[in-house]
């Protein structure tokens, strides 16, 4: 590969993401129904400019699904390169703050509700073929497995240091 002098270089775009896995504690998965038949996903959604993905995470939550959130932690941090641009998506591993708020039931441009859903149910969605994606399973085995969360801190700002005492933490294995 051929280096580009730093004169010639154009910034490349990088369309940013914050994805939500969000478990309460009897083990049920936040499931968003999509808007426009896409079927069923978790909240998740750009980061507008000007936002940190910490906030688009707890924003695309109350917007697609009603509630309120804990960022517990990072799952993981992707950036792919594209065609033109960079896509970067950050997961996030969250709990409700209020365990008995009622989810979303009204329809509207962010999504047509929202429901608890065990990793069987999500299953059942997907064997239908009324799930967007798998991802969701993918995510839940691996939190089921024992799968690392990330501290918070593990993403953030330029300079800023992480703490000394910032561990991963150990997920539940509640299913």
């Amino acid at each position: 590969r051929q280096m580009t002098s730093e004169k010639n270089r154009d910034p490349l775009p990088t369309h940013c993401f914050a994805v939500v896995i969000v478990r309460n504690k009897r083990g049920q998965y936040l499931c968003v129904e999509e808007t426009r038949d896409r079927g069923w996903w978790l909240p998740a959604g750009r980061v507008e400019p000007g936002e940190t993905f910490e906030f688009a995470a707890h924003r695309e939550t109350k917007e697609e699904a009603g509630i309120a959130i804990e960022l517990k932690g990072v799952l993981r941090v992707e950036h792919t390169v594209k065609r033109g641009f960079n896509r970067m998506r950050v997961v996030y591993y969250a709990e409700p703050i209020d365990e008995a708020a009622p989810l979303k039931s009204i329809p509207d441009e962010e999504s047509l509700g929202a429901k608890w859903m065990t990793l069987d149910e999500v299953r059942e969605l997907n064997n239908e073929r009324k799930l967007r994606g798998d991802e969701l399973i993918v995510w839940g085995k691996y939190l089921k497995g024992g799968g690392t969360i990330w501290p918070m801190g593990i993403f953030g700002k330029e300079i800023d240091l992480p703490k000394p005492d910032q561990k991963p933490v150990a997920p539940s294995t509640k299913d």
